[in-house]
């Protein structure tokens, strides 16, 4: 399973705007093949900083999603709006179960 972790900061005048493409984002990403889950939520200690959480089936369903032309857009456009870079991390996993 690949796992992506990122983040990104919103300015106040553009934290809705950064939202609605965010939820508009997951969305759609939910529906494509390889996708297990695809979330994003505001941070409780800082409302600005949103969160992005995806858990794909394999490195080709990730790749394959980079290459749709809507998730390069949504890239672009919250690196637009956000207050700095964008921050994105990706790990090969497994899920255990608890000891």
């Amino acid at each position: 399973m690949i796992l992506v972790i990122g983040h990104a900061m919103a300015k106040p005048e553009t934290l809705q705007a950064m939202l609605a493409i965010s939820v508009e984002h997951v969305l759609r990403s939910r529906t494509e093949p390889g996708c297990i889950s695809h979330e994003v939520s505001a941070d409780v200690q800082q409302p600005l900083r949103l969160s992005f959480v995806e858990r794909w089936s394999d490195m080709a369903a990730l790749k394959a999603h980079f290459r749709v032309e809507a998730s390069r857009a949504f890239g672009k456009a919250l690196a637009a709006m956000a207050d700095g870079t964008p921050q994105i991390s990706i790990y090969q996993s497994e899920e255990i179960e608890p000891a």
